[in-house]
């Protein structure tokens, strides 16, 4: 049985792999292609592709406003610990990499799973390929994220 860190460190390790070192782009808003949006620094982004990862101890999200084959330069990996299914989790009451996970990197900006949230809430519920997740997070230096999905999402590694 996996414990959690190894999972979170094989799905960072798999998404840094994936990463380049070239600068893409962000796509422009109202991309046909998008399958949702997301909110970073108060600005919206299209969702392009998305990912999850699944087993006994935790659910991972991997959403990215790059498209599925891109280099995933800018993504963010939300995840919660499997006990935790369909809960709200409050930030501030907590425990950071053990009951919930997140990560954002682009080209200028990367918030790294070390680093422990500031305050919000984060829920993931999971029904065979079918999402809902609210996340309205307040990251370490007061940068703010939200997300709001229901729908299906493809499995694959992270």
């Amino acid at each position: 049985m996996k414990t959690i860190y190894e999972i979170i460190a094989v799905a960072f390790m798999t998404v840094m792999s994936l990463a380049s070192c070239e600068k893409n782009e962000t796509p422009s808003d109202g991309n046909t292609d998008s399958i949702c949006s997301y909110i970073f620094d108060n600005k919206e982004y299209p969702v392009l592709s998305m990912a999850y990862s699944a087993d006994e101890s935790g659910i991972y999200v991997l959403i990215s406003p790059l498209k599925k084959d891109a280099p995933k330069t800018t993504y963010a990996i939300l995840g919660i610990n499997a006990d935790l299914e369909g809960t709200e989790i409050d930030i501030e009451k907590a425990w950071h990499n053990d009951d919930y996970f997140f990560i954002y990197e682009d080209p200028l900006r990367h918030y790294s799973y070390y680093r422990k949230l500031t305050s919000g809430s984060l829920m993931i519920k999971k029904n065979g390929e079918h999402f809902k997740i609210s996340a309205n997070l307040i990251l370490p230096d007061g940068t703010g994220f939200q997300f709001e999905y229901n729908g299906k999402i493809a499995s694959t590694t992270l």
